[in-house]
């Protein structure tokens, strides 16, 4: 089989007639970035109702291997269990005391140091420590909660709705960046969080653009080219750009160069670029030619979230006994840093109601593409169903409830 030339051959044909090249977009207003009411309609409609990618597999390869993830006010364990990878509340049946605080590790039991309740790699509730229940308590009804889990590509995805949109349908052509890139192989051989004082939107808004690199990233700039970059017109829930590697360098990093060689599937043009593809609403692949780097962003209220952060190799380079990715974190890690203090100054002017929406460039088409998909799923409708996690992190008519102090509880859809 020869090998693709560029990505474009891998995806659909892309419009260079679409209608935002004929006048380019517009910011959205002040209530749209700091409002707290559009913060709950995002917290209902997109977190609550979503399928989220919350993890890699790689993070989650053995038996008894966990992460937890904080969203909204709730957590998330994710547990490899029997039967794979799932999903729960991360929190104690008995009283709602949030079990595990570490943000990865190992556990073949799971101890609640509130009362001792003790479950197993599969959530299933093995003893009471002593708890005096009677009659009336069906321990194998007393399980930790689970919560949707599915797994594409390497990447875990949950959902608190029972009627989330279909993933795959949602997924689009992400596949073929995925395959390229070989992501389900891949090792995460370094993971960091940072808080952000800013929305979460307008983080997204940062790491799909390239504009500011001059300005605001004088290392990725020697690197990277801002001026010869472009936007993809993608199917699915997913947004995306390009951007290209100058001359004399092979590897976004310090450096500029590397030995790693490069993944076998990516299209030759693409191994002189960046392919920046973001799964809607908050997963930010740079997926390049020697490694990926996968990047969350999770809303805890309008002005703040936190950004998580993977670099991901693959395991071939990995097992060489000279393997180092220093480079490649020490760029990212100072990018990182320079782009959360141009988030936070933004979000500080925005705050201001006084302010009103400027004009976007052709240039900045993907920051234009992720607001209107975000007012569109925010548009007045029926509430779903299934779980909708609003701002203080409760849930509103809903099966499934993490509420405002953590306790997950089992209620009917209210009417």
């Amino acid at each position: 089989m020869t090998r693709a030339s560029s990505m474009f051959e891998l995806i659909s044909e892309q419009d260079e007639e679409r209608p935002y090249f004929e006048t380019g977009g517009t910011g959205r207003s002040h209530e749209f970035y700091t409002g707290e009411e559009q913060h709950r309609r995002e917290m209902a409609r997109i977190y609550g109702r979503r399928w989220l990618p919350v993890d890699h597999v790689s993070r989650l390869k053995e038996k008894g291997a966990y992460s937890t993830l904080n969203i909204g006010t709730g957590s998330v364990l994710l547990l490899h269990g029997d039967d794979g990878i799932q999903a729960y509340h991360n929190y104690c049946r008995h009283r709602g005391y949030k079990l595990v605080e570490e943000a990865t590790g190992k556990r073949q039991s799971l101890v609640c140091l509130y009362h001792c309740w003790v479950y197993d790699r599969n959530g299933k509730l093995k003893s009471l420590n002593g708890t005096y229940l009677d009659h009336f308590f069906e321990k194998e009804k007393n399980g930790l909660l689970p919560v949707r889990t599915e797994v594409r590509y390497g990447v875990v995805f949950i959902a608190f709705s029972d009627d989330a949109p279909d993933l795959d349908a949602s997924l689009g052509e992400f596949g073929e960046f995925a395959r390229v890139y070989e992501l389900a192989d891949l090792e995460c051989v370094e993971a960091k969080d940072y808080p952000v004082a800013s929305n979460w939107k307008l983080v997204a808004h940062n790491v799909n653009e390239s504009l500011h690199f001059p300005t605001a990233h004088k290392d990725l700039h020697r690197i990277t080219d801002f001026d010869d970059a472009g936007t993809y017109d993608l199917k699915g829930d997913i947004v995306g750009a390009w951007q290209s590697i100058r001359g004399g360098y092979n590897s976004v990093s310090m450096t500029g160069r590397s030995g790693r060689e490069p993944m076998r599937l990516v299209p030759e043009a693409d191994r002189q670029k960046i392919n920046w593809i973001t799964i809607l609403p908050n997963l930010l692949f740079g997926f390049t030619a020697d490694y990926v780097m996968m990047q969350w962003v999770w809303p805890e209220s309008p002005g703040t979230c936190f950004v998580r952060h993977f670099w991901l190799f693959h395991p071939s380079e990995t097992a060489k006994p000279d393997f180092s990715h220093e480079a490649v974190f020490a760029l990212w890690d100072k990018a990182n840093y320079e782009d959360w203090e141009m988030c936070e100054r933004t979000h500080r002017g925005l705050s201001n109601p006084l302010w009103a929406p400027g004009q976007l460039s052709l240039d900045e088409e993907v920051v234009s593409q992720i607001d209107s998909w975000v007012a569109a799923e925010c548009e007045d409708a029926p509430e779903s169903s299934g779980a909708a996690v609003d701002g203080e992190g409760a849930t509103e008519g809903s099966d499934t409830a993490v509420d405002g102090e953590g306790a997950t509880e089992a209620r009917k859809t209210a009417g």
